[in-house]
């Protein structure tokens, strides 16, 4: 007890000793430490609560991932799913208010189902019970602003919707939505955030060409899994001009970008008990080179199945960490969520999302931009 009176008294007169310091000295700080540090730093004080909150310090901030949403089905009988967020680390209350408070109550609020995430954006969906046209709207988290996007013909029939925002390459986002005839991407409705309009692009990916939603934004361009059978990405740059078929050595599984380069991962389950993942990346993207970088069993995992994952493992990739080599999974029929680091070959266990979590799961990674206008 005495110890722990003594790291108290140090850890007070070592915030006073902080807030004692000149304004423009604890924003340089604040300026350089991770977002979800950031973010607790906003308890110290209301003076800490307006710095942490300010547009400059949030987008000199390091921007790592800092967890996910996922949704959550209640049990009683035509029950709306319900936004989570659990931070990455497992630990801690939320880092966000998954319920993200800053929209309008109706359309755009708690009823609003996230369709895709980028780089701190999220695509939002509400599909309306009426006549209504499905209205999609993307947000910013970080900044609490969101804009809403014009109605488009090509949004109504349930098709595939994709986001793609990279700060690196351009301070505005696009949105794609594929036109498919007959099972075939025919083309593709393209949004601009900075003419606010759509554009339409036939597709030059060739006849038969079809899709899953797996995608991944990398360098301004959207490249997406193929169905199974296919054994390829396809990629479009973000204005539908350079469109490009780059064959894969397996099926893949999930796709996405870590540490400047493209990963995407193939799950053998072919074997009970017995399931693999083998993770690759795309070494050169002239020469549409992959390479295998790391596999891995589920017994090299786990050893013997965990009792919580009932009957069978039921792998499902959901993201990978930008600057590390941590991808992150579900398993069992409890969907539990973990990371498992391909360095040391170490599983971590994060969080369970439950049985009543149904559907993807969207990472985020925070990003103060300053482009989407105020909602009206």
């Amino acid at each position: 007890m005495e110890m722990g009176g003594r790291s108290g008294k140090t850890r007070r007169e070592g915030t006073r000793a902080a807030a004692s310091l000149p304004e423009d000295v604890i924003a340089e700080i604040l300026a350089r430490v991770p977002y979800g540090t950031l973010c607790r730093a906003k308890c110290v004080s209301r003076q800490w609560l307006a710095l942490c909150s300010d547009p400059g310090i949030l987008r000199r901030c390091r921007r790592t991932l800092a967890g996910f949403f996922f949704p959550v089905t209640p049990l009683f009988p035509n029950g709306r799913s319900i936004r989570r967020f659990v931070n990455a680390s497992g630990r801690g209350p939320p880092m966000l208010d998954p319920s993200l408070p800053f929209l309008p109550s109706g359309d755009r609020g708690a009823d609003a189902s996230i369709v895709d995430s980028c780089n701190g954006l999220l695509l939002c969906v509400r599909r309306s019970e009426s006549s209504q046209p499905t209205r999609y709207f993307v947000c910013n988290p970080a900044t609490k602003k969101w804009i809403d996007l014009p109605d488009t013909e090509a949004t109504r029939d349930g098709a595939t919707v994709r986001l793609g925002f990279d700060p690196a390459m351009s301070s505005h986002f696009r949105v794609f939505v594929l036109v498919e005839v007959k099972n075939s991407v025919a083309g593709m409705e393209i949004y601009a955030s900075e003419t606010g309009g759509w554009t339409y692009r036939q597709s030059e990916w060739g006849d038969g060409t079809s899709t899953r939603r797996d995608s991944a934004f990398f360098n301004g361009v959207l490249h997406l899994l193929t169905t199974l059978g296919s054994s390829s990405v396809v990629t479009v740059d973000m204005d539908g001009k350079t469109w490009r078929t780059i064959p894969t050595p397996r099926d893949f599984d999930f796709i996405g970008q870590s540490q400047g380069q493209l990963y995407a991962v193939h799950i053998d389950d072919a074997v009970p008990d017995a399931n693999q993942l083998s993770i690759w990346v795309l070494e050169d993207f002239g020469e549409q080179q992959w390479i295998l970088k790391h596999t891995v069993s589920t017994r090299e995992l786990f050893g013997i199945r965990p009792r919580s994952f009932g009957t069978y493992y039921s792998f499902m990739v959901h993201a990978i960490h930008p600057e590390r080599s941590l991808i992150f999974l579900t398993a069992g029929t409890l969907r539990s969520l973990m990371s498992y680091d391909m360095d040391n070959k170490k599983v971590r266990f994060i969080w369970t999302l439950g049985e009543s979590s149904k559907g993807s799961v969207y990472p985020y990674i925070p990003f103060a931009s300053d482009w989407l206008q105020d909602g009206q």
